[in-house]
Formats: C-alpha cells, structure tokens, sequence
C-alpha cells in the first residue's frame, strides 16, 4: 500500500494508511501513515470495540489534514489494544509427559509437536480449514530442518527462492501449525493471550528466536529481511 500511495499521491490524491509493521513504513515512506501497535490481522485493534475503532480511524483519516509540504509523516498511535485477561480458564496446550532425552531443542520440539498433533487435527476437523501448509513440508520435517538451520546447515534454496523466503514460509507453517493446535484446547485464548503464550512458553517460539539470532551472523543475504514478518519487533 506504500508504494501504491506514492502513485496515487503522484496524480493528486491525497492518501493515508493503517501501518502493522513499522519497519516497513520507514522504508517505504508513505505521504501520512498512522502505525498501530496491535498483531497482524488487526489493524484496528480489539474485535466488537467500535469506539476504540472509531478513534484508530480518526487518527488515520486526520493524518489527511497534513500539507503536502509536511510529508511523508509516520505517526503512532497512543492506544495499545486492550487484550484482556482471557487465559481464564485455558488449560495448559502442552500438557504431556515427554519422552526421555538429552533435553536438546530438538528433541523438545520433537515433542511439543507430538503432545499437540491431536489438538491441530481437533482444530482442522472442527474449522475446516488450516494456513499450515506453505512450504510444503510435514510439521515434523520443518522442525528438523529448522533446528538444522540453528546449527548452521541452511536449506536447499533452489528456484530462484532465498533462504529467507525458505525460513519465512517454514517458519509461518511452524506458527500456525501450533497455534491452530493451541485454538482447539478448552477456554477461550483471545489473539493476544495466543502469541503471548507462542514465543513466551513454547519450544516452537523458542525455535524461531534461536532461528533468527544464527541469521544475524549469515552470509546469506537474503535471510535477515524474513524476521519483520515472522518475530515480534520487541523480541528482535
């Protein structure tokens, strides 16, 4: 949509825009950009709030008022979204004896993945549908190829794909397969409660950031760019 901005800007209309992740905003340097710190997929913050709404609208719309002199401007909004004490009642999503082994982390991921498999199929049969599936690999072959990664064996980037776009849609697949499995537990896990949980308490979230500090001593170029999308700005 940044780039989209530029053109529309170029031909006389004026434009402002929502930004999810402020990184990209810095780069893309739209006219007038209001950036919310709220997750991916909601960009005007808590569901069935229309006053917390209105305000997030308000503050991109008013970004418009802005003289073509005075841009590009980038501004934050004041309001975190409240996401609630909704773990009530959650029970605990890795919830199992594991087998006995070195405590490696893959050997740990090996088996949060098993402790969780019936929930993720539980999730599938109930919703119909799952965004598990990207880079075409079992969940069980991402995790290997994964911690691999960590130990300084990079994937197979043929086609023209980077290793970064490799990891990236390994490393989505690793996110949603887990949660989608936490989703299907007992209580009612609100969004923000569900990615707290994800890189706070499991083996998986730990995975990505272990994922992510070996690529910042990468030759491979086209690694470091994947973590703007794949981890939270406040855990780079």
């Amino acid at each position: 949509m940044g780039g989209l901005s530029h053109y529309l800007e170029s031909d006389g209309l004026a434009t402002t825009q929502i930004s999810l992740i402020r990184e990209h905003s810095e780069v893309m340097k739209p006219p007038r950009a209001l950036w919310v710190p709220f997750i991916l997929g909601r960009p005007l913050g808590q569901p069935n709030d229309a006053a917390f709404q209105r305000r997030v609208l308000h503050g991109a719309l008013g970004l418009l008022e802005q003289a073509v002199e005075d841009v590009p401007i980038l501004v934050d909004h004041p309001e975190e979204a409240d996401g609630g004490a909704e773990l009530d009642g959650q029970s605990c999503p890795v919830n199992y004896a594991p087998l006995q082994h070195d405590g490696s982390l893959g050997n740990r991921l090996a088996d949060e993945i098993a402790s969780l498999a019936s929930w993720y199929d539980l999730s599938v049969e109930r919703t119909g549908r799952t965004a598990f599936g990207g880079a075409g690999l079992a969940i069980e072959d991402i995790a290997a190829m994964l911690v691999a990664i960590i130990d300084g064996v990079l994937p197979d980037a043929s086609g023209g794909v980077g290793v970064g776009d490799v990891l990236r849609l390994a490393g989505e697949d690793l996110k949603a397969w887990v949660t989608e499995a936490a989703s299907a537990q007992p209580g009612d896990m609100s969004a923000y409660a569900l990615k707290a949980w994800f890189w706070e308490q499991t083996v998986a979230g730990e995975a990505l950031l272990a994922v992510h500090e070996a690529g910042k001593s990468s030759d491979d170029t086209s690694w470091p760019g994947y973590a703007t999308i794949l981890i939270p700005a406040e855990l780079r």
